[in-house]
């Protein structure tokens, strides 16, 4: 394993850990910039392409988040896009005993495939 990398953004905390088979994105805090994509987007790329790269499973981890605005959800989107035209996996896991996380992230299923390749996982 290697180092963790912590990315901070006035509420928000993205951590990124490299394990052996996968690459852990856990989400900390609040996300309720105008604009999150500045800051999100250049992270979720980098570890995109660190997946493809060495061939791991990207697991994001928003069971931590206590809330994030509608804008956070479009890299969130854009990624998974990217990640279904290619062969990366992803697992996505959301706390689904919170309304706001029920709502943003059961609406991602439409990005599930059958061969478990993209997997949006309420806990």
């Amino acid at each position: 394993m290697k180092k963790p990398e912590l990315f901070t953004n006035k509420f928000l905390t993205i951590q990124v850990v490299e394990h052996e088979n996968s690459i852990d994105v856990s989400w900390k805090g609040k996300s309720v910039d105008r604009e999150p994509s500045k800051f999100i987007s250049p992270i979720l790329v980098k570890v995109l392409e660190m997946a493809g790269d060495l061939n791991k499973r990207i697991i994001m981890d928003f069971q931590s988040m206590s809330y994030m605005n509608s804008s956070t959800i479009t890299p969130i989107i854009k990624i998974l896009e990217r990640a279904k035209s290619g062969m990366t996996k992803i697992t996505i896991f959301y706390q689904k005993s919170l309304k706001w996380q029920e709502l943003n992230f059961s609406a991602l299923e439409i990005f599930k495939t059958k061969d478990n390749r993209l997997e949006i996982k309420g806990l």
